[in-house]
């Protein structure tokens, strides 16, 4: 739900008025200059579904126009919520967030999305960019508190490389491939998956970010023998369209 009529969104907003929750923005941190680590207080005490590591939350950005993200923390009991933010200025995502100031206040929906963290599974390795960094940062945290494996792929561009290392997270990086999407993160994966000798039936996948490299790395572990069960996607953005 990107873009609807002004009126529509209204509508929305006062039919779901149950579902929104207000906050406030209560600190603001450029990790790097591209990447900034925001942290949202509110009630939250009568969110109807729990959060689970891997939803996504929802804000109006404009008149017209809604983004979903991903929190690498939420706290329910404690009323907090952080998101780490792209900003790519390449969308009215991205420039919503960096005019957003400390004070202002904001409805937040949700949460909810496609990607739940599957306490069934004892392995779980994430793929994204850096719009999926926050997904990232939740699910090995959630990894480490139920004493599971978590393993991650990030295909960043190489000027990003780096990100994951500010965010502490030991994961593998590669490097973009335009011409053929996730190619290089389908050659680690490959690896990985022979190197670590992981028990399949027992390995689950969290897709995220770009929706063409989510294709192509799902494409790859069907043939490899892994079911859809194991398999949850959620694509963030895609060439030639603006939000998903």
């Amino acid at each position: 739900m990107p873009k609807v009529p002004k009126w529509m969104a209204n509508a929305m907003e006062s039919l779901f008025s149950g579902m929104y929750h207000p906050v406030k923005v209560i600190a603001i941190e450029d990790l790097q200059p591209r990447l900034r680590k925001i942290r949202f207080e509110g009630d939250f005490a009568n969110v109807k579904k729990e959060f689970i590591p891997g939803n996504v939350i929802e804000f109006r950005i404009s008149d017209t126009e809604f983004r979903h993200y991903t929190p690498s923390y939420f706290n329910r009991e404690a009323g907090v919520c952080d998101v780490l933010f792209y900003l790519h200025d390449k969308g009215p995502g991205s420039k919503w967030v960096e005019n957003l100031k400390v004070g202002n206040k904001l409805n937040l929906l949700g949460p909810g999305g496609k990607i739940r963290y599957n306490p069934e599974f004892k392995i779980h390795i994430a793929f994204g960019d850096e719009t999926s960094l926050g997904s990232f940062v939740c699910i090995k945290n959630e990894t480490e508190i139920q004493n599971h494996q978590f393993f991650g792929i990030a295909e960043l561009d190489h000027k990003n490389k780096h990100w994951t290392q500010v965010l502490g997270l030991d994961v593998f990086t590669v490097s973009k491939d335009e011409s053929t999407k996730a190619n290089n993160a389908i050659l680690k994966l490959e690896e990985l998956l022979k190197q670590e000798n992981l028990n399949k039936s027992e390995t689950s996948f969290y897709l995220t970010g770009n929706a063409k490299s989510i294709l192509s790395i799902k494409k790859f572990l069907i043939g490899n023998g892994f079911t859809s069960k194991q398999i949850q996607t959620e694509p963030y953005w895609v060439e030639g369209k603006t939000g998903l």
